[in-house]
């Protein structure tokens, strides 16, 4: 398969040189894959490159004292996986030109249509292992893909070649994905015509694998209430305590789950985005305090403004009213 995917690791660490017997060392290896060690003042790095006619693979592990940049360049519109193992960090993946960005989180996967771009992998200090397989979107075909409605999005994209990249819901990478990831490299040899069934076979297992990690957090209807439920009440209290003074990244945290999820139940079972239902909720505390009579400059700072325009602003923005307006027609309608 011709090479599509290209992570310009040398642009940040150079050459690469011959390790050393303590130096980084993969954490899923493919034995028969180029393999490539890289040390300079940014960390060290080891990519793993094994290059299929059904499919392509990257393992990259990182091990750096610093956050960096690592350019990477898409030749030509396709599908790709993405995973990160790492202990409680995300990385970025910007497209360059289009000026937007992807992100992929701690122990979780996510699949890609990239378009061919220049793009940016920003990784913070840590230590990490990104994972990239790469396919032909053609491998969807006659209605298969009817099982896979996470990709539908993807898949479509793909098929009329669609100038913006996409991405699917992310979904959890544990145990089981680290095996199946070990055996498709275990499978992996040079010059070996079973290869490529091989690879074939792991990128179906892991479409496969990825489907029931979804079903497991998203579709379980139970459980997803009940953590909508929790979502809300967090939100709400977020904005009591802190007004606007809060990122809803925190709030997924909080709840251990992914921000991708967060929207998701929030849209799902409250009909907005989060950041839609923080405003609201922002909004009722608002007027609550208005009505009672709170000075417009104590209102913006129980709600987290930095001045009481700025408050003003928002108000007036959102209500078509002043607070001042407000009062009066609460007063006309309600007393």
């Amino acid at each position: 398969m011709k090479t599509a995917l290209q992570i310009d690791i040398a642009q940040v660490f150079d050459q690469p040189i011959s390790p050393r017997t303590d130096t980084l060392k993969p954490s899923i290896s493919m034995s028969n894959a180029d393999y490539q060690h890289y040390e300079n003042q940014h960390g060290q790095a080891c990519l793993q490159l094994f290059d299929g006619m059904l499919g392509y693979i990257n393992i990259l592990d990182l091990h750096l004292p610093a956050d960096i940049v690592i350019p990477m360049q898409v030749t030509a519109s396709d599908m790709h996986i993405f995973y990160l193992f790492t202990e409680d960090r995300a990385i970025q993946i910007r497209d360059v030109q289009k000026r937007i960005s992807y992100s992929i989180s701690c122990n979780r996967g996510r699949y890609f249509y990239l378009t061919r771009s220049d793009y940016e992998i920003h990784v913070p200090a840590g230590r990490y292992t990104l994972i990239n397989f790469y396919f032909r979107g053609s491998i969807f075909r006659d209605g298969n893909e009817r099982p896979f409605q996470f990709l539908h999005p993807l898949i479509h994209a793909y098929r009329k070649q669609d100038p913006n990249s996409w991405c699917s819901i992310d979904f959890r990478a544990g145990i089981r994905t680290i095996s199946l990831l070990k055996t498709i490299a275990s499978k992996i040899k040079k010059g070996d015509l079973d290869s490529e069934v091989n690879i074939l076979w792991g990128i179906k297992k892991l479409i496969q694998l990825s489907k029931e990690k979804i079903f497991e957090e998203y579709d379980r209807i139970s459980e997803s209430q009940i953590k909508s439920k929790e979502a809300h009440a967090a939100i709400k209290q977020a904005v009591s305590e802190l007004g606007q003074d809060f990122k809803l990244d925190d709030i997924a945290w909080q709840l251990g789950i992914s921000m991708d999820y967060l929207h998701q139940l929030i849209q799902l079972y409250y009909g907005q985005s989060p950041q839609k239902l923080k405003i609201e909720f922002m909004l009722d505390l608002a007027k609550k305090y208005i009505v009672d009579g709170m000075p417009t400059n104590e209102i913006a700072y129980e709600l987290g403004y930095a001045s009481p325009s700025s408050f003003a602003r928002f108000f007036k923005k959102k209500t078509g009213m002043t607070a001042t307006e407000f009062f009066k027609r609460y007063n006309q309608d309600y007393l």
